[in-house]
């Protein structure tokens, strides 16, 4: 089929089979500009239906002047105008040229409109001549681009786009259909998904430039639904080469859709070259390139933007089946989430969602940068999220993979079923899991499922960017402690050259071999043809390199290395290896002689039998070893080198072929001062055989070259063939300078140069030039054993605080005690300098009984110093004789900590403040309560007088006399008290302890009421009702309910002073009114004596004192002198000394001295233990001296 068509030629074909078909357009056409219109059938006869293949193809430039009026009678029954042709704004052709265009396309439309018809008449054949010497079968896909017979429901999808109506070019691998544009892009699309071409099965396509879909609608991939509702998209099968152009503004934004993509479904595809940047929101199978592919190639592709999807989504690829992705890199955000439905698992990867039966190989991707990010609440891995039956090799995943809502992360793979992951570098982080599910999280592979997968056959040669990062299992659920050395699994180094291996928990450094050796080593056992290898740097990280095959060689030797590279190393039929495109490489050739043969013999080279061919055998080059030096250039692939021996019959020989020197310089003692140490290889002898030994001039000549054939001063030949090295050489001087400079910049580290020099000795026949040469190896390092000594240490801090507060809780005179100190305090010390090699120190304290220090610096304050105690005991004795005084003990002291350097002894310190205090919480109870009163008397007398028929009544009442509670001691903070009375029919006691008596009381009425039945029964009798009623007042304290009570006593009597009735009286009358009563106070004042030197008498009752002249001290105070000490003393009304509680008439309280200690009876001052309870009583002689304090503050607070 011919698609190579000039713009509107096409549509133009189609407009005629239109017109005959009764089609009416549904989509306007803008012609000739190259705008496809879509139709929908309206009305189609019979004749039409069974002609509905016709060819709409057009026919030759000939013949399209002649039928130009029958096209345009055609054009006018079909209902197109000049209107629907519009001018195409994206040609940029000039009128001009449309007229000129739509002139010739007229003609075409009239000869095809004749041709139809024609063939119709004739034989109703689905055959038209396209040009004069091709017949092809007449197809819809001939009308580009629409299928006549497109249907309505079509429309609900592509409906409404412009496209192009044609590709320009053959669609061959040599001349592929160009994308021009954005409606190229378009076209392709619709015609795949309207299987106009079987999806472009074995055509091809290019991409001419960048293209923009900067369309404001979502994009419907090239491999799509023909319509909506389908159960499966059309899928693309053909070859698309993006040529390193780009397509950008992608943009899908249906999140129900699947396959979505650049493409959405490929099948047998081959994609290539092409780096797609957008915006992906879809549902499932969702990537930047292609959101399907099954049994296709995917190569040199990037991927950019973002991708957002619920399901299996990627940044080339969303599931891959039966495929290949070579090469492809993702810097692109995928963003995922959970199926809904629960229908299908979520997998996002930063290259392939999901992949099974697949292959995939040297791909990156990188999501560092602040837009991109890898994560799903499935599985979610930084290659690929599943993979079945897949290998993935090679690959490199920088940024982080995961997030806290993921199931399960893999820093390469989250989840793997089957297949094999190798040669893989993780150089990024990983996203916590915190998810309820059961779920893991690996370095490299995030959950293993099943138990067919091996380290070693299936996991192997996998690495970290950090020891550190090892802390997370490398293999989430599995296989962590099995792994051995021999499965490569480990960390690379900062400068990617050093690297360890894991082994039960441990790393051990490799020091045999530079990490892209490593790596070119698992690409070895891998032993796939179409993966990268890895080449040394000029710094010796790893880099792109391709690998030499050297197969063994009869008779000789053959041996590649790399120019002017100190990493690189030799590379032979037993040590494969790879170079890096573009490296000079040197080339070595050896002969093995048979010398212990007899006659010996001898073998060299076979002129131009030196080559090497690419493995595709497309290049090939002969190596030419005439020159200063044998070498070539490497190409961009892999290659295999040959060479041919043959028997030599005449030149010279050596001994040896190779040979190896070391030098090592060794720095000792201080870093600022080295002493310096050399150790090299002594002197090697070479020996020249010339060939045949019958040789009339059998003169040679020594000399030494660098690998590129220039002069060297690394060794050195004797004129009798003895190599030696210089340990002077340029090459290590410079070597020597560039470690000591970079030392200086970094003093900190010690100097760890390494380096390899090559050249040759060659010896030379002075008859016929013949030459042999011995490949020289000169390996230097620096062995830096310098140490950093310790210059100065400081502390963070010059001074710390701390204090120590005693709390004191409960009771006064019991408290519960604790202590609380201000937290540890970290000191942290700064060594000068701060790479000094021994940075060991050790901590003190100026006293230790205040301060305690770990080894790590950490300080601490003691509660239970001595000087804490010693402070508290100082205030306990002060307060011995004021028990329920305030504890109020506190101080400061001064401390410091010092630390030392066990490398020269340099100290700093902290000084350290602390202060004391008490925080006195507790609270005095009550200890006792007592009254001023032990007894109150109340007297009621009833007076009558007058008549005694009606005699006239008053009564005569004690007033109410106040009690006064004590409550002890003076500092109880709760001294509240109730009152009672124990008979309130007898007497009342207010709140405040004012006692009055009850003369209504009934006790006293009912003698009463026996007065007057008496004197009911005998006119003359006199009253004399009297009586005596006890009971009593108590006080209780509401705390600790400590109680007191006071004796109470009431009499009554009754006076009567009425007259008694005259004889023969009858009746009688009375004066004045009813009785009344009154109220009288009874009380007393005694006033104290001095002694006159008397005498004491004890008798059955109690002690009674005697003066001088003979009188008796009674109800006062007296101070009376015994044994030369003056003590006060009371006496009672009857002259007896007192003891115990007493209450004077002014309402004081006294305590008189009660043990019989030869102080019986003295008055008590001061603070006083009595009872289990301390008391404080006046010692002031003020009037008042020994009266008990009460509401009072004592001279000591």
């Amino acid at each position: 089929m011919k698609k190579k068509m000039k713009r509107g030629q096409a549509v133009l074909s189609a407009w005629t089979l239109i017109a005959a078909m009764g089609l009416t357009p549904v989509l306007s056409v803008s012609y000739p500009n190259g705008i496809a219109t879509v139709y929908a059938k309206e009305a189609v006869n019979e004749a039409v239906e069974e002609a509905g293949t016709a060819p709409m193809a057009s026919p030759s430039e000939a013949r399209r002047e002649k039928e130009k009026d029958s096209a345009e009678g055609e054009m006018a029954q079909a209902g197109i105008t000049q209107t629907d042709q519009k001018a195409d704004q994206d040609t940029g052709t000039s009128d001009l040229e449309d007229k000129t265009e739509a002139k010739a396309e007229e003609e075409e439309t009239e000869a095809g409109t004749e041709e139809i018809k024609t063939k119709e008449s004739e034989a109703g054949a689905a055959e038209v001549i396209i040009d004069k010497d091709e017949l092809i079968p007449a197809t819809p896909s001939n009308a580009t681009p629409s299928n006549a017979m497109f249907y309505k429901g079509a429309l609900n999808i592509w409906g409404g786009m412009e496209m192009s109506d044609h590709f320009d070019g053959e669609g061959t691998e040599e001349e592929p259909y160009e994308i021009n544009s954005d409606k190229d892009l378009k076209l392709l699309a619709y015609h795949v998904a309207n299987e106009e071409v079987d999806g472009y099965e074995g055509y091809y396509f290019a991409l001419t430039r960048d293209i923009s879909l900067s369309d404001t609608a979502s994009w419907l991939p090239i491999g799509y639904f023909t319509e909506a509702g389908d159960s499966e998209p059309k899928p693309f099968k053909g070859n698309f080469n993006g040529q390193g152009y780009r397509v950008y503004n992608l943009k899908i934004s249906d999140t129900t859709q699947d396959y979505a993509g650049l493409f959405g479904s490929v099948h047998g595809a081959v994609i290539e070259n092409l780096t797609v940047d957008g915006q992906v929101n879809a549902h499932s199978k969702a990537a930047l390139l292609v959101g399907e592919t099954n049994d296709s190639t995917i190569s040199n592709c990037s991927s950019r933007g973002q991708v957002r999807g619920v399901g299996v989504i990627g940044g080339i690829v969303g599931e891959a089946y039966d495929s290949v992705i070579l090469e492809c890199t993702n810097t692109a955000g995928v963003l995922g989430g959970t199926d809904t439905d629960g229908v299908n698992e979520a997998y996002a990867g930063g290259i392939c969602g999901s992949a099974q039966s697949s292959f995939m190989s040297d791909c990156t991707s990188d999501t560092t940068d602040s837009y991109s990010a890898l994560y799903s609440e499935g599985y979610v891995g930084g290659i690929a999220g599943n993979i079945y039956e897949t290998e993935i090799y090679n690959t490199y995943v920088e940024g982080k993979v995961g997030s806290t809502s993921a199931d399960y992360i893999g820093g390469l793979v989250g989840r793997m079923r089957s297949g094999q992951v190798k040669n893989g570098r993780f150089a990024g982080t990983i996203g916590a899991s915190t998810s309820s599910t059961l779920k893991t999280a690996g370095l490299f592979v995030g959950y293993i499922e099943g138990g067919n997968i091996d380290l070693g056959d299936d996991l192997a040669y996998l690495y970290t960017d950090s020891e550190d990062k090892y802390s997370l299992n490398p293999f989430g659920n599995k296989l962590t402690p099995q792994i051995r050395l021999e499965h490569h699994i480990g960390a690379y180094y900062s400068n990617q050259r050093d690297f360890s291996l894991y082994q039960m928990g441990s790393f051990i450094k490799q020091t045999n071999r530079y990490f892209y050796e490593e790596l070119e080593t698992g690409v070895l056992e891998i032993g796939k043809e179409n993966i990268h290898h890895y080449a040394p740097s000029k710094t010796g990280d790893p880099i792109r390199g391709y690998l030499i095959t050297i197969p063994a060689v009869d008779h000789g030797t053959l041996s590649v290395l790399e120019s002017q590279n100190n990493f690189a190393k030799e590379i032979n039929w037993a040590n494969p290896g790879a170079v890096a495109k573009g490296a000079k490489v040197l080339v070595y050739t050896s002969p093995l002689n048979e010398t212990e043969s007899e006659p010996p013999v001898y073998y060299e080279l076979v002129p131009d039998s030196l080559s090497w061919t690419t493995d595709d055998f497309d290049k090939e080059e002969i190596i030419h070893t005439n020159g200063a030096e044998t070498s070539f250039t490497m190409p961009e692939g892999n290659i295999t080198l040959s060479a041919k021996y043959r028997a030599m019959t005449n030149g010279v020989i050596l001994d040896k072929t190779e040979l190896t020197f070391e030098i090592e310089q060794i720095r000792s003692g201080s870093r600022w001062n080295p002493q310096i140490g050399w150790k090299v290889t002594d002197p090697q002898k070479l020996t020249a055989t010339v060939i045949p030994d019958t040789a009339a001039n059998k003169n040679i000549i020594w000399n030494v070259k660098d690998t590129d054939g220039s002069s060297t001063d690394v060794i050195h030949v004797t004129e009798n063939g003895e190599v030696s090295v210089n340990q002077s050489a340029k090459w290590i001087q410079e070597l020597i300078q560039a470690g000591v400079t970079n030392q200086e910049l970094y003093p900190s580290k010690k100097i760890t140069t390494e380096g390899t020099n090559y050249a040759s000795v060659t010896v030379t026949t002075e008859a016929g030039q013949k030459r042999s040469s011995a490949f020289v190896t000169v390996n230097f390092k620096i062995t830096d054993d310098t140490v950093v000594p310790v210059s100065d240490v400081k502390l963070d801090q010059s001074e710390l605080a701390f204090e120590i507060v005693r709390t004191l809780e409960g009771d006064r005179l019991d408290p519960t005690e604790r202590y609380s100190v201000t937290p540890s305090k970290r000191l942290y010390e700064t060594i000068t300098p701060e790479y000094a090699d021994n940075k060991n120190v050790k901590w003190s304290v100026g006293d230790a009984d205040m301060l305690r220090i770990d080894s790590e610096g950490i300080v601490s304050a003691k509660e239970n110093a001595k000087w804490i105690l010693d402070l508290i005991r100082a205030e306990e004795e002060r307060n011995k004789e004021h028990p329920y005084a305030k504890k109020e003990a506190s101080g400061t002291r001064s401390n410091y900590v010092t630390v030392t350097t066990e490398d020269g002894g340099k100290q700093s310190v902290c000084a350290v403040n602390l202060s004391f205090r008490t925080d006195d919480q507790t609270i005095a109870h009550v200890a006792s309560v007592a009254l001023d009163k032990s007894e109150l008397k109340f007297s009621i007398e009833k007076v009558m007088t007058g008549s005694r028929a009606n005699p006239s009544v008053s009564y005569q009442v004690t007033d109410a006399q106040q009690l006064t509670a004590f409550v002890m001691p003076e500092e109880a903070e709760n001294k509240e008290v109730s009152w009672n009375s124990v008979n309130e029919a007898v007497v009342s006691v207010s709140g405040n302890g004012l006692v009055t008596v009850l003369p209504e009381a009934a006790w006293i009425k009912a003698l009463e009421k026996a007065d007057a039945d008496n004197l009911a029964r005998d006119k003359y009798y006199v009253s004399t009702a009297a009586g005596t009623m006890e009971t009593s007042i108590q006080v209780l304290t509401l705390d600790g309910q400590k109680s007191a009570e006071c004796k109470v006593v009431v009499a009554f009597k009754t006076t009567d002073q009425t007259q008694r009735p005259s004889s023969g009286s009858s009746g009688g009358s009375s004066s004045g009114g009813g009785g009344g009563s009154s109220r009288s106070v009874i009380g007393s004042a005694m006033s104290p004596n001095f002694d006159s030197a008397g005498t004491w008498i004890q008798d059955s009752t109690g002690w009674w004192y005697q003066n001088k002249d003979g009188s008796y001290p009674a109800a006062c105070w007296q101070l009376i002198t015994y044994n030369g000490t003056s003590e006060w003393y009371h006496f009672d009304e009857k002259g007896y000394m007192q003891t115990g509680w007493f209450t004077d008439t002014d309402g004081n309280r006294y305590y008189l001295h009660a043990v019989s200690d030869g102080t019986r009876g003295r008055m008590y001052t001061g603070w006083n233990l009595i009872d289990g309870v301390w008391y404080y009583f006046n010692p002031t002689s003020d009037g008042t001296k020994g009266a008990l304090f009460m509401n009072r503050q004592t001279d000591t607070g």
